[in-house]
């Protein structure tokens, strides 16, 4: 049963510093967006998805070993959360204390981290605004005038002062 602990506590504490380096590399993909530079944008996605996958991997060594736990002490073992642990463990205080401490910690992790998340949402958002007006531009820049000709129901007839070109002609 220690070892099972300490293999779950190893865990947890691996995966605390493996979110910490999961929000070192949000913030600095805040940087690179704020810049505006596609290629380090690329570089540091690659990066935060090589974190993701170690995050992935930790996840399953922590449902085993929490899944171990709880069939050993006789609970339920499906589903069993690392609060539910810490339950099963009355009595047992030191050990309690320490996966509260690593749970608690956890969880303001993943809360900063969704804070970061949702502000480059914003800013990714505000990015693609930008560039949907600036091609708004350039198209209203691309249209000539409408005549005032009308069809014989008297509909606008659509005709324009000069030939319309492609938006990203080579002649212009």
């Amino acid at each position: 049963m220690a070892t099972l602990i300490e293999t779950l506590v190893q865990v947890l504490e691996e995966e605390c510093k493996v979110f910490d380096q999961l929000l070192s590399v949000s913030r600095e993909k805040t940087k690179v967006i704020v810049a505006n530079d596609i290629e380090a944008l690329q570089k540091i996605t690659d990066e935060e998805q090589d974190v993701l996958t170690t995050i992935v991997n930790l996840e399953h060594k922590r449902e085993e070993a929490t899944t171990d736990i709880a069939t050993v002490l006789g609970k339920e073992p499906k589903g069993a959360t690392l609060k539910d642990i810490i339950e099963y463990l009355d009595g047992q205080r030191d050990i309690q204390s320490k996966l509260s401490m690593i749970h608690d910690d956890l969880l303001a992790k993943v809360k900063q981290l969704s804070e970061e998340n949702k502000h480059n949402e914003i800013l990714v958002n505000d990015q693609l605004e930008m560039i949907q007006f600036d091609l708004n531009v350039i198209r209203g820049l691309k249209q000539a005038p409408e005549t005032g000709s009308y069809n014989k129901g008297a509909y606008n007839t659509g005709d324009t002062y000069a030939p319309v070109q492609g938006y990203f002609d080579s002649s212009s």
